[in-house]
């Protein structure tokens, strides 16, 4: 069957409208002129004999087709990228750039170490690193912004997607702050008869909090404080000046965040810890080299 493709170069001036709403911006996110965007939309809707959008003299809507052919468009656009950065690698499984998105809480602790490694190993393979919550990430690696995730575990599987998950480690929970409630907690073995208000957390867009509070098995939220702080740092700041406890991941003590001759450390009992993971599109032609990405990550936790 003989068919005429689109132009992929519409579909993304298409993309950009969706985005923008606007033709003047989508016009200059595609370095193009009012014009030649408007001119090139109706031409695919021409080659594509449906009605994408209607117009009046101020303003326009997507049609409910118009905005189904979008979220098809997107998919296009994510495969046709794929396709050119796969063919552009030359069958190397240690060439190109690889988009990595990564938590917070993660991040400034392992990637380091990680991107010089990658370096010294694969010097053809450049890393970009993009650092976001959880559902952020999970939507920037289904829309295609991101190639891989790295993301401690649990995950919503309604949030992730159609992926593929490689697990990379575990990163045990220490308990961390005032000396004699850190010591009264690992004694006692429970939070019960620690002061109310006295655990601080993070705030609920890190994942950090839920995966603490659940392998801790803190069930009480009175002990919880009603302050969240929206970093690892400030957080600590906040424990130490109410003396306080909280949790912090082993990867943050290994780095030195909690060298602070006010703050006691220690291991729980049971060990409790988070799962890391790494995530990428499900059925990704690039899945060998992720691979080889995944296989440096492991070693950091196996050396640990």
């Amino acid at each position: 069957m003989n068919i005429h493709l689109p132009n992929l170069k519409h579909i993304q001036y298409l993309l950009a409208l969706n985005e923008h709403q606007h033709f003047h911006k989508a016009a200059d996110a595609c370095f193009v002129s009012q014009s030649t965007l408007s001119s090139a939309i109706i031409k695919l809707e021409q080659l594509l004999d449906c009605q994408l959008i209607e117009r009046d003299h101020k303003s326009f809507v997507f049609t409910a087709h118009g905005k189904a052919v979008v979220a098809m468009a997107e998919q296009l656009i994510k495969q046709a990228s794929e396709f050119v950065e796969f063919s552009q690698s030359q069958g190397k499984l240690d060439k190109g750039h690889v988009y990595l998105g990564c938590i917070p809480t993660i991040a400034p602790f392992l990637l380091t170490d990680v991107i010089t490694e990658v370096k010294q190993r694969f010097p053809d393979l450049e890393l970009f690193i993009t650092e976001a919550p959880t559902d952020s990430l999970l939507t920037q690696l289904a829309n295609g912004d991101i190639d891989i995730a790295i993301l401690a575990t649990p995950v919503d599987p309604k949030a992730a997607g159609p992926v593929k998950v490689t697990e990379l480690g575990h990163d045990a929970f220490y308990l961390a702050g005032d000396k004699f409630l850190v010591e009264q907690v690992i004694e006692e073995k429970t939070f019960q008869h620690i002061p109310d208000h006295s655990v601080f957390l993070l705030s609920e867009e890190h994942c950090l909090t839920d995966h603490a509070l659940s392998a801790c098995k803190l069930v009480d939220k009175t002990k919880v404080n009603p302050f969240a702080a929206t970093s690892l740092a400030t957080l600590l700041q906040m424990t130490i000046h109410h003396k306080g406890i909280t949790f912090l991941p082993e990867m943050a003590i290994q780095k030195g965040l909690a060298d602070n001759p006010n703050l006691t450390v220690s291991l729980l009992q049971g060990q409790p810890a988070r799962q890391i993971a790494m995530f990428e599109r499900e059925h990704s032609p690039r899945t060998e080299s992720f691979a080889l990405l995944a296989d440096v990550v492991q070693q950091f936790f196996q050396k640990n």
